[in-house]
C-alpha cells in the first residue's frame, strides 16, 4: 500500500502579524471602523477582517489588492518594509 504525503501549507506567522497590523494602522489612521472595511470590500464579514488583523489566517494577496484599495494606499504601504 502506497503512502500518500500530507500537504504542508507554507504560513508565516510574523509576516502576517505585520501586514495584519499596518492594515489596522491604515484603517484606524482613516477612522474606518472593521465593519466599514468589511462593507468596502465587497461587503466580506467584518470578522473576516479581524482574523486578518490579528494574522490569524493566511489570506490571499487578492485579499490584499482589495483591502488596500479600500482602504486609499497602495499594497506596498501594507508590506513589512525591507
Amino acid at each position: 500500500m502506497e503512502k500518500k504525503s500530507k500537504r504542508v501549507y507554507f504560513r508565516d506567522d510574523k509576516f502576517l502579524k505585520t501586514v495584519g497590523n499596518k492594515i489596522r494602522e491604515k484603517r484606524t489612521s482613516k477612522g474606518i471602523t472593521q465593519m466599514d472595511l468589511a462593507f468596502k470590500c465587497n461587503d466580506i464579514d467584518y470578522s473576516q477582517i479581524n482574523r486578518i488583523e490579528l494574522g490569524k489566517i493566511n489570506f490571499s494577496v487578492s485579499y490584499l489588492s482589495l483591502i488596500a484599495k479600500a482602504l486609499g494606499v497602495s499594497v506596498n504601504d501594507l508590506l513589512p518594509d525591507q
